[in-house]
């Protein structure tokens, strides 16, 4: 009987504790070019571009994969000066990936420190070094809400675009 009796309060004490947790918010996935607003900063993600190389000739750098190179606009809507979180991708079985320290020679490189003062406008290229595959762009506000907000990046290669990069070329031509 007492087996019985503290099987059962244990049963309900697992039911009640399951009944008060909050689920997790949903995600919302945009596309690219699409505006994103994240808190006061509001993002747009132009273009990506997958290179086998960065340069040319001896000053050639390889990435362990590929590197993606994706060009963003952030512009701040609010009220004061703001650093801007480092960027993340995500792959479909939920692994994370850093933004590469690699980008010398990647015109108009926007730097891993962004600070973006009110109503200023940054644009320029993000450099990864992940597999060719889709992400999506991890965008959070960093607040306890848990706001997260995902730009779809599918895998894309355009025949006519040359798989290096030369330093005196633009990516965003």
């Amino acid at each position: 009987m007492r087996i019985g009796f503290s099987g059962s309060l244990l049963v309900l004490a697992l039911g009640a504790q399951t009944a008060c947790m909050k689920p997790p918010p949903p995600v919302n996935v945009y596309r690219m070019g699409d505006k994103v607003q994240v808190g006061p900063l509001i993002y747009n993600v132009f273009e990506t571009n997958w290179l086998a190389q960065i340069g040319q000739g001896p000053q050639a750098r390889a990435p362990a994969h590929r590197f993606l190179v994706m060009h963003v606009m952030i512009v701040n809507s609010g009220a004061e000066k703001l650093p801007v979180p480092a960027f993340k991708l995500v792959d479909d079985a939920g692994g994370v990936y850093n933004e590469s320290t690699e980008g010398k020679d990647v015109s108009h490189l926007l730097g891993m420190i962004r600070n973006l003062k009110p109503a200023d406008t940054l644009e320029g290229n993000v450099l990864f070094d992940v597999e060719p595959k889709s992400y999506k762009l991890k965008l959070d506000d960093g607040s306890e809400t848990g706001t997260v907000l995902m730009v779809d990046l599918p895998l894309e290669f355009e025949a006519n675009k040359p798989l290096t990069l030369d330093p005196r070329e633009s990516v965003t031509k």
